[in-house]
């Protein structure tokens, strides 16, 4: 009996070992069609580099550096902006010793060439995997001459993604689907720094196009005024003199105010972008080195006119970091007077940062332009009359300056009422859709919410 036991369940124990077991099994889909996953497309951003450069340089620089890396290989970034912040790394290097130098340029040559995000195209089945497109301009800094970024090798070699049209392409289609002038080269080995000449500012490489910073401003938006204009020079003519002749380029001014390109803490940039192409920087170290470069690569300056913006560097850099006074600074080498040391310093959250070192600063009264202003000129009370809260986020207040200039609390001047009622607005929901994400969006709290309340409160604004 007992072998027959035993041998009933070996049998029933073969059984069931042949045989396949069945579940229910889940599939994802969408509009009718199974996805499939791509788990590495978008890990991306984050590559080894970025921690290099945290820890290349002191953390107020290179940290800041590292933080802002991360944006530009997000995949609807523009397609350039890579190769800017590795034109950013290498410039900042300049203001370190030899060896930091070096080390920061190979990390901007590393950075240049890693793989940016690039969804898959889902409009297909199985989803098309695509390439990113590349940039159409040349850098500037020859380090990176030739450089362009990694594509995954599993992407389809003739489809890319355009983020500015959000949309795949082909190659061939569009210039930008192959790397600018032929590039796609070998990194070159980062040359050493040239020496410090206390009399002229390192030579810089030649570039064919300087970057040009592009941001996206709300409509009617007006530039930020935070400080009086300058009252020296405002150009080239007669000033062969003591400061040198600056060729094609305006004399170098620096000004500092909050909302350069969409910021919303304090940065310092040219006053003159046709001459001075580069952007907005909170180290003035980025901007003077920028600046003083094109003086040699594409103003035709002159020896003394070099020497003297090498002094307005030094002048810049010694003055308190982060402060208006280093704008000043700088603008006084060339015989231009201003007072940015007025202006309150804020960081990136919009807060203010201690205290400005005298008064806030009194702009100037800007030029007629025909804005109907007059009857607001005078000093008063809230100016924002939109009283809508979602979240408990109150747009913040609009006050007249008593100089034809309206002021937004805690961020910038505008010549134009409606455009600080605007930018008012546009603060107002960037807060709120922050509140309404905190929350997990109960109750119909969420940033659609905010976006339907920026309208009516543009729509108050008037025309």
């Amino acid at each position: 009996m007992s072998i027959k036991l035993n041998f009933v369940c070996l049998a029933l124990s073969l059984f069931a070992a042949s045989q396949q077991a069945f579940a229910r099994e889940a599939i994802w889909e969408r509009d009718d069609r199974a996805v499939y996953l791509h788990p590495r497309r978008f890990g991306q951003e984050n590559p080894a580099v970025i921690q290099k450069l945290s820890a290349a340089c002191p953390g107020q620089v290179c940290g800041t550096l590292a933080g802002a890396a991360i944006t530009p290989l997000l995949a609807a970034q523009p397609e350039c902006s890579q190769q800017d912040m590795a034109d950013d790394i290498i410039d900042a290097s300049r203001q370190f010793d030899e060896a930091t130098q070096r080390n920061m340029i190979a990390i901007a040559i590393e950075y240049r060439q890693a793989e940016k995000n690039t969804p898959p195209d889902f409009s297909t089945n199985p989803p098309s995997l695509r390439n990113s497109v590349f940039c159409q301009k040349a850098p500037r800094n020859a380090e990176l001459n030739g450089l362009v970024q990694a594509q995954d090798p599993a992407n389809d070699p003739d489809l890319f993604f355009d983020p500015a049209l959000k949309a795949t392409v082909r190659r061939g289609t569009q210039a930008n689907t192959a790397p600018f002038q032929g590039g796609g080269a070998q990194a070159p080995a980062p040359p050493a720094p040239p020496a410090e000449d206390p009399a002229a500012p390192p030579a810089a490489t030649p570039t064919d196009c300087p970057s040009v910073v592009t941001v996206t401003v709300p409509a009617g938006a007006a530039a930020p005024t935070a400080a009086p204009p300058a009252t020296g020079n405002t150009g080239n003519a007669g000033n062969a003199g003591n400061i040198g002749d600056f060729g094609s380029c305006s004399v170098p001014e620096i000004e500092f105010a909050a909302g350069f390109d969409n910021r919303r803490e304090t940065s310092f940039r040219p006053v003159d972008p046709t001459s001075f192409t580069q952007g907005s920087a909170q180290n003035i170290n980025i901007i003077t080195r920028a600046m003083c470069d094109q003086l040699v690569n594409t103003c035709g300056a002159d020896q003394t006119a070099r020497a003297t913006c090498a002094r307005a560097q030094t002048a810049a850099a010694a003055a308190p970091v982060g402060s208006g006074a280093q704008a000043d600074a700088f603008n006084a080498v060339f015989g231009i007077n201003t007072n940015f040391v007025n202006v309150q310093q804020i960081d990136n959250q919009g807060r203010p940062v201690g205290a400005a070192q005298q008064a806030p600063a009194q702009p100037a009264p800007a030029p007629a332009n025909g804005n109907n202003n007059a009857g607001n000129a005078g000093a008063g009370g809230n100016l924002q009359g939109f009283t809508g809260n979602l979240g408990g986020v109150v747009a913040p207040t609009v006050t007249a300056l008593g100089n034809g200039q309206f002021q937004v609390a805690n961020n910038a001047a505008f010549n134009n009422l409606r455009n600080a009622v605007v930018r008012s607005c546009d603060v107002q929901n960037n807060q709120c859709a922050n509140a309404a994400n905190a929350s997990g969006n109960r109750n119909g709290f969420n940033v659609a919410a905010c976006n339907a309340q920026q309208a009516q409160c543009i729509a108050q604004a008037g025309n």
